[in-house]
C-alpha cells in the first residue's frame, strides 16, 4: 500500500483532474465511490486501475474486497486529501480509478435505446439502470447529454452502468449505421397522435426519448421511421423522462415475452 500526505504527489493531481468532465475525457479515465459500487465493476470485469482509502477504508478494505485486489496498486491516503476526490455525504473510506472503454465490440441484438440531449444526472442514471433491466443491446448518447461519468449519474445507475454498452453518437454517424442496417427509430412526441401501445415493437428497434424540456430534437424526430406519443388519460401535461423511458422500454419487454 502506497501512502500519500502531499497535496503535491503526482498520483493525487492526476485523480483529481478526474472531477471534472475535460479531466476524465483527457486521462479516459473516471472515480467511483462506495464498496458495493467497486465490487460491482470487479463482478463487471471493469478495467480497474487503481483504488484508494483513507485511514477507514483500510480497516474495511479485506473484509469488503477480498479477492479481488491481489493485483491492483492501492494508495492510502490523508483525510484531507482524500476528501477533495469524493462526491458522496457520508463518504465510506474508499473510492476507485476506472478506465473508459469502448465496448461497441460487444453490441450483437436489435434492441437500442436513444437519449437526445438528457440533461439530469438522476435522470440518466435512473435511464441507464431501467434500460439494463430491460436487456437493451446498447444505448446511445447524442451530443449535448449530461456526462456518463458523472458522479450523480453513477451513484443512480446502481452499478448498471458497467453492464450496459453506451456509445457516444455526436455526429449521429453510428445511428445512421444502425438505419442503414434496417433498424427502425421510434420517437414519442406530445404533438403526435398515434398511440404508442398499438405499435408493433419486434424485430429491430431503436426506442428514443429527449431532453427534459424540449423533448426529441428536430434532428432526430426528422430520422425517425415510427412517430407516436404515449397515451395519459389522467391528462398530466408530460412525464418525467425516466418514466417516460420505463414506459417505452418495458412495452417492448412485454410484447415480447406475449409474443413467444
Amino acid at each position: 500500500m502506497i501512502s500519500i500526505e502531499s497535496k503535491e504527489n503526482t498520483f493525487f493531481k492526476l485523480a483529481k483532474k478526474l472531477k471534472d468532465r475535460k479531466g476524465r475525457n483527457k486521462e479516459q479515465k473516471y472515480i467511483i465511490e462506495g464498496f458495493r459500487l467497486i465490487q460491482e465493476a470487479f463482478k463487471a470485469g471493469c478495467k480497474i486501475d487503481s483504488i484508494v482509502v483513507n485511514a477507514d477504508g483500510e480497516k474495511k478494505i479485506s473484509q469488503y474486497l477480498e479477492g479481488y485486489i491481489d493485483n491492483i496498486k492501492i494508495y492510502l491516503m490523508e483525510d484531507s486529501l482524500f476528501s477533495q476526490l469524493t462526491s458522496t455525504e457520508n463518504p465510506q473510506g474508499i473510492i476507485a480509478i476506472l478506465e473508459i472503454e469502448d465496448k461497441r465490440e460487444n453490441l450483437n441484438g436489435d434492441f437500442y435505446l436513444l437519449c437526445d440531449k438528457v440533461q439530469d444526472p438522476g435522470n440518466l442514471g435512473t435511464i441507464i439502470r431501467t434500460a439494463h433491466a430491460a436487456g437493451v443491446t446498447g444505448i446511445i448518447l447524442t451530443k449535448g447529454t449530461v456526462d456518463i461519468y458523472n458522479d450523480k449519474v453513477i451513484r443512480s445507475t446502481m452499478g448498471s452502468i458497467f453492464y450496459v454498452p453506451i456509445i457516444h453518437d455526436n455526429d449521429l454517424s453510428f445511428l445512421k449505421e444502425l438505419k442503414n442496417d434496417d433498424f427502425s427509430l421510434v420517437a414519442t412526441s406530445l404533438q403526435e397522435s398515434k398511440d404508442f401501445f398499438r405499435e408493433d415493437l419486434s424485430g429491430k428497434i431503436i426506442l428514443s426519448v429527449g431532453n427534459e424540456g424540449n423533448g426529441i430534437s428536430d434532428e432526430i424526430f426528422d430520422m425517425a421511421d415510427i412517430k407516436v406519443k404515449i397515451p395519459m388519460p389522467g391528462g398530466a401535461e408530460s412525464l418525467n423522462v425516466a418514466i417516460a423511458t420505463s414506459i417505452i422500454l418495458f412495452e417492448r419487454v412485454r410484447q415480447n415475452i406475449s409474443n413467444k
